[in-house]
């Protein structure tokens, strides 16, 4: 019998695009978000030679964006051509781009804002008698044009930004508090860089206005970093000069010996003092020739450099490089935020050598005050051969690598004798702190395969039936202080909360290690670090702190968004122990409307502003109104809480029964994130597959 003839599939006729679809397609790749929009639209004021731009939202900006400008404005006719797509004055040719000085200059913006809203202009250029208002449609062609009254400048009103696309508008509802918090970061950077021009924000919800920030014509960059922080915000900050590289630092990066400077910068760091720097990396901004822009390698490389001579904060960064234009690129992206520059190398080794000579010489400086409250005395000697129990408490033993914890402990051996001058009882036998370094000494070693196969026993009939050559090799990376982040991944991506009470218990390795199967595949457990972590979880999710109130509150000086975020998210704070009294009646300048009324305590941890303005940070980044069951805690609350899980899980060292090591098996899959300790350190690892024992 004849085979029947094979199907042919007909080719698919390659048809154009039409001109409506493409415009929608290319406009929501332009303005991505609120931020973008404001972006774009002070952009055009600051390229319009404007010296006051006012800018109002509605709703965060959901309702309605409008910016207005007293710069030159537009004539009647480039009308026109305002909201279509490729219509610029400021390009004839693409070799044009490298002599662009101006933010905006390939004509997308106006038009991408005609296809994802309602557009409206009110313009009156310096020639005209009076101003115009029009109106565009969907596709940014001009629909109506009437006579308006307005001084000289420009006033754009966006309004119901992405209601024409449904899915873009419930991502932003969905999002709005955080999109906002992002738009005013990115307008704080250009009312940082923007001298002799006065910028002004406020944010309207149900009617009532709030002021969000505001410049002042400041003349230099100092200024405008004190008129919209505040001025203490200024304090520790350095000019940071520019210093030619050493022949090290040169060769670090690959550069030649001759290597000629031809660049400048305006830069302002923080000291290292540990007083001064920030307790999160929310006012580090960057520029290439004015322009804001993303410098990952960059911000890499300051905070990395900083965190040598203070690891605890970050630093405050404004960094305006002023490079050759011939060596940038700055069509990269829509946004104009990433930018190629080909004296990238030269430009970070400059930077390293001019921060290290910096912070070194500021380090010299500093004076050390010891603390009041921690005496020493001689009490009685501890002999290193002494061979006390394991300690039924452990302060934070793995916090720090083991080799720097043993050579610590050392110090403390040789003295002759030494007492911590304290009531409190989770404070140091010194000596059974000892005794655990030495187990995990023991434990921090490559675990030898064929051991874990004599225990478990098997015999190699038994293993044939894991053999199968068709079978995936689920667990590819290696157990190594390297790969954490990989072996992490991919521990998310294979078990879920069920594999954790399907997993069958082996045994207990080295008294400090669980030993589980599930299916083919060998788990390692460390038993203190997922207690540790279930302990942690759990004082997290219900510890209220202790407040202790001032007998005299204490003014806040906060940024305008940031005190926005901390009245909006006030019951945040006092989850964790911040009390506020807010200044509603309007008398109170923004930025001093909070008076800190109660602050946290819990044994010697005492909490303050630094930790407000991370938790403001933590908020802001986050998104809380996406985690209500989430409490958001500052790294000092963190560090306590951890340091209670710590002492109260079980110890290395312990001997568990099969029912005890179940019971920590199943803890973790009631975790919210059981792949690894509050100090870091991991809690599972794949030990290895059974497939690959067989020979």
């Amino acid at each position: 019998m004849a085979e029947p003839p094979p199907t042919i599939e007909k080719s698919k006729k390659i048809n154009v695009i039409n001109k409506q679809t493409i415009h929608k397609i290319c406009s929501g790749q332009v303005v991505l978000d609120i931020a973008t929009a404001i972006k774009e639209l002070v952009e055009n004021s600051l390229d319009s030679g404007a010296t006051l731009i006012d800018i109002k939202l509605r709703d965060y900006g959901k309702t309605c964006i409008s910016v207005s400008d007293n710069g030159s404005g537009v004539l009647e006719e480039d009308f026109e051509g305002l909201g279509l797509k490729h219509h610029t004055s400021k390009l004839q040719e693409f070799s044009d781009l490298t002599q662009v000085n101006t933010f905006g200059f390939r004509g997308e913006a106006l038009s991408s804002l005609c296809s994802l809203s309602k557009l409206t202009i009110i313009t009156r250029h310096l020639t005209s008698e009076h101003g115009f208002k029009l109106q565009f449609d969907r596709n940014g062609i001009l629909e109506k044009k009437e006579a308006y009254a307005r001084e000289i400048g420009t006033t754009v009103h966006v309004t119901d930004i992405f209601k024409c696309l449904p899915v873009r508008a419930k991502e932003l509802q969905k999002n709005l508090k955080r999109e906002y918090t992002r738009a005013i970061q990115v307008l704080y950077s250009y009312c940082l860089v923007s001298t002799q021009t006065k910028i002004t924000c406020t944010n309207s919800v149900s009617g009532k206005s709030n002021h969000v920030v505001s410049t002042a014509n400041s003349s230099d960059i100092l200024s405008n970093i004190n008129v919209i922080f505040g001025r203490k915000s200024s304090n520790g900050l350095v000019k940071l000069e520019l210093l030619p590289p050493d022949e090290t630092t040169l060769q670090e990066y690959n550069l030649p010996n001759n290597t000629v400077i031809d660049f400048e910068w305006i830069c302002y760091v923080s000291s290292c003092d540990h007083n001064i720097g920030r307790s999160a990396p929310d006012r580090q901004f960057f520029y290439i020739n004015g322009r804001p822009c993303d410098l990952i390698k960059i911000s890499k490389l300051i905070n990395h450099i900083y965190h040598k001579y203070n690891n605890k904060q970050y630093p405050f960064i404004f960094l305006n490089l002023k490079l050759n234009k011939q060596s940038t690129d700055i069509n990269v992206t829509p946004d104009k935020r990433t930018i190629f520059c080909t004296q990238e190398h030269l430009v970070l080794a400059t930077l390293k050598f001019s921060l290290t000579t910096k912070w070194d010489n500021l380090q010299g400086s500093f004076t050390v005050t010891p603390l009041p409250d921690l005496q020493l005395r001689i009490k009685r000697a501890i002999s290193p051969t002494n061979t006390d129990p394991p300690a039924k408490r452990l302060q934070n033993l793995h916090s720090e690598p083991y080799n720097q914890k043993e050579e610590y402990l050392q110090k403390y051996i040789e003295k002759k004798s030494i007492q911590c001058d304290t009531d409190n009882d989770e404070n140091c036998d010194i000596q059974t702190y000892v005794s655990q370094i030495k187990i995990l000494s023991d434990v921090e070693m490559s675990i030898n395969i064929l051991k874990i196969k004599q225990k478990l026993g098997e015999s190699r009939s038994q293993k044939q039936k894991f053999t199968n050559t068709n079978t995936r090799i689920k667990y590819k990376v290696q157990m190594d202080s390297t790969q954490n982040s990989n072996a992490e991944n991919e521990l998310k991506r294979e078990l879920t909360k069920e594999s954790f009470h399907e997993m069958e218990i082996i045994g207990q390795f080295n008294l400090g290690f669980i030993i589980a199967r599930l299916k083919e595949d060998l788990f390692i457990i460390d038993q203190h670090a997922t207690d540790e972590k279930y302990r942690f979880e759990k004082l997290n999710n219900k510890t209220q702190l202790k407040t202790q109130k001032l007998i005299v509150p204490k003014s806040l000086n906060l940024s305008s968004l940031n005190e926005a975020i901390l009245i909006e998210h006030q019951k945040t704070f006092e989850d964790n122990g911040f009390f506020f009294k807010i200044n509603s009646e309007g008398k109170s300048e923004s930025g001093h409307r909070v008076d800190l009324t109660g602050i946290p305590v819990s044994g010697y941890w005492q909490f303050g502003k630094d930790d407000i303005e991370e938790l403001i940070f933590l908020i802001r980044e986050g998104g809380i109104e996406n985690k209500e069951n989430h409490i958001y805690r500052p790294s000092r609350v963190r560090q306590m809480l951890a340091s209670r899980a710590c002492r109260s899980a079980v110890m290395i060292g312990t001997a568990l029964n099969n029912n005890e090591m179940q019971k920590l098996i199943t803890q973790m899959a009631q975790m919210e994130n059981p792949w690894s300790c509050p100090h870091g350190r991991p809690t599972i690892r794949h030990l290895l597959s059974l497939h690959l024992t067989h020979k």
